[in-house]
């Protein structure tokens, strides 16, 4: 473990130990320990088919352990991880099932490629153990058949945290796939190393001249100073300085801070419910519960009104944008699909699917992002009454402001490892750690199943385009057919497949948001409802329950300041 996840799991256990003193629920807080112990940082190594992934990770390891004989239509992500004794590689099903291979069953696995999502390779390396939690991945090349490219790139856009991306000196520079892939991994929010691969093959000078275009590239693209690393066929070490440099002390702060802190104000609040309560009375406890009871069933109006809205609220409207915009961009790229189309079929589907998939990645993620701050925002407006009545029970507006905030924070900035919306709608309870999960798990549920209907379209697109031309003419005859014909004809199969798609997102990102709040409103009923119990019991004295009470809160406010606002790093 780093020494950040240590300071983590000590601080939790330490926070764990001053709420056992209480009756204050402790189940977020158990659930967001476990997720802390098990996190892995993913570190996928992309980059085109044949640009050395696979040659400098084994230089790295210093062993010939992936295969670099491998074609684009068997070519699997690959994870890989430690092991002191038991060597071996799980093929993993798109059910979560697995089966087991020996090491050098490559070939075997290679037969059966299209029934696996990835590969986790385990095998006994110092060099893989000295870097953990950093697990780093050999991805697919980005011109991998449509559907495996696209399948792990999107896969691994969720659960990669850094990404060392590689291309070769013989392209001469960053291609327009290369630019767009790295796009969509900053507008993921993920960081990236570049190097520039097979320097070997051209002399030194003219190495330096491609590393310093790339350079200028990368400053124009993504306003990023970086320093693009050389790599030849014995790059192991360059990859070694790129892992020593990533600071995953940082990036694990990154994924589980703002966790942290939520769970803070929760039990922050919780405590101060509790000393509330031991002030009022029998009658003015029970006509607290009962104020928020009636709040649970207005969230659970608002919510399914809201889903009711949905459609003509948010789907129609927001599906209808992106459509628009998609076209838009293929408009925009119509001389090189023009001329991709004349020369190669093949190149033409690659690089329209990019295209799509890097503007429908842009367009669905900031749409989900809006429609989620204006669900959140409704459901904060219809407990805007409650907190007239129920301020006395540190139940206020400052709570709602927090509890909305909080829900938006972590559900732009949750990383990899929790569960998806899917799995959460189909749970009776809910809590933070729960119901609430990435926005980028929300984009690809949206993206992936569209790019399944593009691919199937594709073949159509290039017939459309290749049908009855006159060859002294065939260009403009294809930017014609790409404005009159193959455009509108795209949007109307994304007319027959986004709306549903994204209503049914909408949807469920509406049922999660809403089982946070009920949650967090359930909570707040039994945190006075035990604590009015044990007053009405006459098992403690209220006077010394609050002092003891302050006492504890104190104590963790102090934890967490030292631990989560002031950091381990120092």
């Amino acid at each position: 473990m780093i020494k950040i996840q240590d300071a983590y799991i000590e601080y939790l256990s330490k926070i764990e130990d001053e709420i056992k003193q209480t009756n204050i629920n402790a189940a977020n807080l158990v659930s967001l320990n476990n997720k802390i112990k098990k996190t892995e940082l993913l570190i996928p190594v992309v980059g085109g088919f044949s640009s050395g992934k696979s040659t400098l990770i084994n230089s790295f390891l210093a062993m010939d352990i992936l295969p670099t004989n491998l074609t684009p239509e068997t070519a699997l992500a690959t994870e890989l991880r430690y092991s002191a004794t038991d060597e071996h590689i799980e093929a993993v099903k798109e059910d979560g099932s697995v089966d087991r291979f020996e090491i050098n069953q490559n070939d075997k696995i290679k037969e059966r490629a299209s029934n696996y999502q990835y590969l986790r390779m385990y095998i006994n390396s110092d060099k893989i153990k000295r870097f953990e939690p950093l697990i780093l991945v050999d991805m697919p090349g980005f011109d991998s058949p449509l559907d495996l490219h696209n399948q792990a790139i999107l896969d691994y856009l969720n659960r990669g945290i850094y990404f060392v991306v590689l291309t070769s000196v013989e392209d001469g520079g960053i291609t327009k796939s290369i630019t767009r892939e790295l796009r969509n991994i900053t507008e993921f929010g993920k960081g990236f190393s570049f190097c520039l691969s097979k320097t070997n093959l051209r002399p030194t000078n003219d190495a330096n001249d491609v590393k310093q275009r790339m350079e200028q590239q990368l400053k124009e693209e993504f306003d990023i100073a970086t320093n693009v690393v050389l790599v030849d066929d014995n790059g192991g070490e360059n990859l070694n300085k790129i892992l020593t440099s990533i600071d995953s002390e940082a990036l694990f702060e990154k994924v589980f801070l703002d966790s942290l802190k939520a769970l803070y104000s929760e039990i922050e609040s919780a405590i101060n419910t509790t000393i509330a309560t031991h002030k009022h009375t029998k009658e003015e406890v029970l006509n607290a519960i009962e104020e928020l009871k009636q709040s649970i069933n207005k969230i659970t109006d608002k919510r399914d009104a809201m889903k009711r809205e949905a459609k003509d609220r948010y789907s129609d409207i927001s599906s209808e944008r992106i459509i628009s915009a998609v076209a838009k961009e293929l408009a925009d790229n119509q001389e090189t699909l023009v001329n991709l189309a004349l020369r190669d079929p093949n190149a033409f589907s690659q690089e329209a699917n990019e295209i799509i998939k890097s503007r429908l990645i842009y367009e669905v993620r900031s749409t989900i992002e809006s429609i989620s701050s204006d669900v959140i925002s409704d459901f904060s407006i219809e407990l805007s009454s409650m907190s007239n009545s129920l301020g006395d029970f540190s139940i206020d507006d400052s709570w709602i402001e927090k509890l909305s905030e909080t829900t938006k924070q972590v559900l732009e900035s949750a990383q990899a490892g929790l569960i998806k919306l899917e799995d959460i709608t189909k749970k009776k309870d809910g809590n933070l750690y729960k119901v609430i999960t990435s926005i980028l798990g929300i984009t690809t549920s949206v993206v992936t199943p569209v790019l399944e209907v593009i691919i199937v379209f594709l073949p159509e697109i290039i017939s459309f385009f290749t049908g009855k031309l006159k060859e002294n003419n065939a260009k403009n005859e294809m930017t014609k057919r790409l404005h009159s014909e193959i455009i509108p004809r795209l949007k109307g199969e994304l007319r027959k497949t986004i709306p549903n798609i994204f209503n049914n997102q909408v949807s469920i990102l509406i049922e999660s948001i809403s089982k946070q709040f009920e949650s967090q409103l359930k909570l707040k009923k039994q945190e006075i409802k035990t604590a009015s119990e044990e007053k009405e019991k006459a098992l403690i004295d209220s006077d010394n329950a609050i002092k003891e009470l302050k006492k504890i809160k104190n104590n963790i406010q102090s934890l967490t300041t030292e631990t989560i606002y002031e950091g381990v790093q120092q």
